[in-house]
């Protein structure tokens, strides 16, 4: 693995979404602390994450329900409750799960706790309330995982899979791996990693780019998520783990946000650039707009 770099003192991004990482890592540390706890009542602080989904449902459909298994599909959290509801956990731009013990002071920004069989509790906060929290059914967990392209670190997503998508389209690369519908879980952070490791310029169109260079991109994205996850993901300002520590991928990004920084292949300042109207970090030499070879 990479040896990590020392950033500058540049500011960190405002607010930076969760991807698949950052997601996963919450998702087993869910899954080994939680499964097979039965949750003996909700509390409701705040109501504006809850999707319109009234607090009398929610609390109905989750008081005394045990969690049966912990899963995430793209950047959706969901704790299967007995007998058949999910709830469903997305934490938007700023928020954050906790596992508090009972004699641990109140967390700020508090929408949603869950208190747990053995006294802890699960407590979703968020300062902006972008995120939701929401009980579904069967049907509609089935409609959600339909509509998410295949998850980049399972066997369904393959470069012919890459392939096929990116050759009939003319958007720019970048929009497409950010469409969720496309490939689920990607994100600002990682589609920018991932570009600068296969050469890429987020601003060509998929269609221009040819087997070769995908397979490149298809490499990097399994690469630089798996890597992440490996870290717990990445912190700027707002993402915590179950136990409200930072990810420890920071250090290890090779472009993203490191503005003026040298380019860690070729020592070109990295440049920030607006493609699919997202700012995003290239190496201006690694990643041109020169039609590829191959």
């Amino acid at each position: 693995m990479d040896r990590p770099h020392v950033p500058s003192a540049r500011s960190p991004p405002k607010s930076i979404m969760a991807e698949l990482p950052e997601v996963e890592t919450m998702r087993r540390d869910l899954e080994r602390e939680v499964a097979g706890r039965r949750i003996v009542s909700t509390r409701i602080a705040q109501t504006r994450m809850l999707g319109g989904q009234s607090p009398e449902e929610l609390t109905r459909r989750t008081d005394g329900v045990i969690i049966r298994a912990v899963s995430r599909r793209g950047k959706f959290l969901l704790l299967h409750l007995a007998p058949s509801d999910t709830l469903l956990v997305h934490r938007g731009m700023t928020g954050n799960l906790f596992l508090r013990d009972p004699s641990d002071v109140e967390d700020a920004h508090l929408h949603v706790g869950l208190t747990l069989d053995d006294g802890r509790e699960v407590r979703v906060c968020d300062h902006r309330g972008f995120g939701e929290v929401r009980v579904l059914a069967e049907a509609e967990v089935d409609a959600l995982r339909a509509r998410l392209g295949p998850e980049p670190l399972r066997p369904e997503f393959t470069a012919d899979y890459l392939t096929g998508q990116l050759a009939r389209r003319t958007a720019l690369v970048k929009a497409l791996l950010l469409n969720q519908n496309l490939v689920a879980g990607l994100g600002n952070i990682y589609v920018d990693e991932a570009l600068w490791t296969a050469r890429i310029h987020p601003a060509r169109r998929a269609n221009t780019l040819g087997p070769i260079h995908v397979g490149a991109l298809h490499a990097a994205i399994v690469d630089v998520l798996s890597e992440s996850v490996v870290r717990r993901g990445t912190t700027f300002s707002d993402y915590k783990d179950l136990y409200g520590r930072p990810g420890g991928h920071s250090s290890f990004l090779r472009v993203f946000h490191r503005y003026g920084e040298p380019c860690l292949r070729c020592h070109a300042p990295i440049q920030r650039i607006v493609a699919a109207g997202r700012g995003s970090s290239i190496c201006p030499v690694c990643q041109t707009l020169a039609a590829p070879e191959c």
